[in-house]
């Protein structure tokens, strides 16, 4: 079994293909002011009590988006991002961590696809999969990371 997760610096978006199960956790840190280390505890305690709740995280290999660079304007941005995704690899077991170029690659056919190149192509080439994402975005590229999980399973399968 696979899942899919796409990090944002307050929130993760899940998608476990096998299974159906689409999961978006923001922590609104505007409007609860909190610190740094709450909202990270947050999304650690909620991806426990999924972990717990979802027997499919037991047994699925999780694929999860590695942080991107995002400049130098936007260092802050890039810590948060990968400040989240290492909640995520501590809360969770079986996470591989792939590159974004990798799976757009892989999935949409270009490694520099734009947010709606990612979900014209999920909304073409997997409409049932498209249609879980609710028009979230997060969860159109968790989907296509799940995807991509996926085929790099198959392969390692492959004698």
């Amino acid at each position: 079994m696979t899942i899919g997760i796409d990090c944002g610096g307050n929130k993760v978006a899940i998608f476990d293909i096998d299974n159906g199960n689409t999961f978006v956790m923001e922590v609104n840190v505007r409007k609860m002011k909190l610190e740094r280390g709450v909202v990270l505890r947050r999304i650690e305690e909620y991806l426990s009590r999924l972990h717990v709740a979802v027997p499919a995280f037991l047994e699925s290999e999780i694929y999860v988006e590695a942080p991107v660079l995002a400049g130098a304007r936007n260092i802050q941005s890039t810590i948060k991002v990968a400040q989240t995704t290492g909640v995520v690899h501590a809360a969770l077991a079986k996470t591989h961590e792939v590159a974004v170029s990798s799976w757009k690659k892989a999935t949409v056919g270009n490694g520099n696809a734009s947010k709606p190149q990612v979900q014209a192509w999920l909304d073409e080439n997997h409409p049932s999969l498209a249609s879980m994402c609710r028009g979230n975005q997060d969860l159109y590229d968790a989907a296509c990371i799940a995807l991509y999980g996926r085929e790099l399973q198959q392969e390692l399968e492959a004698p």
